[in-house]
């Protein structure tokens, strides 16, 4: 008897699951599809990152807001950068192009954002659109979260003249470039706290070791408590008594 009830709680809980699986792989198909067909169908002309967020639709917004940021230690992030002569925070900030979503028709990937650094004369251009295009990126999910810019694009551009300038790139370069990375760490930490906060809030999970007969449950939504009910009900209760009793009066 608990064998077989166990083994229809298994299986209702394997379809659960796999339902789960198939929304969240449609709600991605669907956020894809919305992306490209809003990148396909714009001029590059146009800037979102420069426009600002009054001009996205909902959806737009939701799927913009979707990123793959990992949050990490501003000052481990500063040692670095120190240690390696910035070689570390080069490759790490160059590979946010691929954790972003795309917003942009000509959002570079991390493969050119890194390589174009290497073409002669053209990595001087380089340099500044792709160090001012990173900054937008990042300062748009602080704006599609009603935060402001964490990263100032004045920073980066004086990081980006300090890179181009014989002998005093040398020094200037990577000083320059640390303010930027500790900014920049800094500011992609406050978008994750702000969404692993937001979901916290949202949906409450059940305890690790939770379980009937060795079978563990999915988070779920906190329920209610009994007082809150109880609460509840004899509020609606009182309210349609009044109402009740403003009927019989007229």
């Amino acid at each position: 008897m608990f064998r077989s009830d166990r083994d229809a709680l298994a299986d209702k809980l394997d379809d659960v699951q796999a339902e789960n699986e198939r929304l969240r792989r449609q709600n991605e198909a669907m956020r894809h599809a919305l992306l490209a067909q809003r990148v396909g169908g714009q001029p590059v002309a146009s800037n979102t990152y420069r426009g600002g967020v009054a001009g996205l639709g909902a959806g737009e917004r939701v799927a913009l807001a979707r990123h793959r940021l990992e949050a990490f230690p501003v000052w481990a992030t500063a040692l670095l950068h120190v240690v390696t002569f910035g070689i570390v925070s080069f490759v790490r900030f160059n590979a946010m192009h691929a954790q972003l979503p795309q917003a942009e028709r000509d959002d570079p990937s991390v493969g050119k954002a890194i390589g174009l650094h290497f073409a002669p004369y053209f990595n001087y251009y380089w340099i500044f659109w792709n160090g001012l295009r990173l900054c937008d990126r990042v300062n748009l999910q602080c704006r599609l979260r009603g935060m402001p810019d964490g990263v100032p694009r004045g920073l980066v551009i004086a990081a980006c003249v300090a890179s181009v300038i014989p002998y005093i790139q040398l020094l200037a370069g990577p000083i320059t470039w640390l303010f930027v990375a500790i900014a920049m760490q800094r500011t992609v930490n406050r978008i994750v706290e702000l969404d692993a906060r937001t979901t916290s809030e949202r949906v409450e999970p059940v305890d690790v070791g939770a379980g009937v007969f060795g079978v563990r449950f999915p988070a779920v939504q906190a329920l209610p408590q009994p007082d809150d009910v109880a609460i509840q009900a004899e509020a609606e209760a009182e309210a349609a008594a009044a109402i009740a009793e403003q009927r019989q009066r007229r």
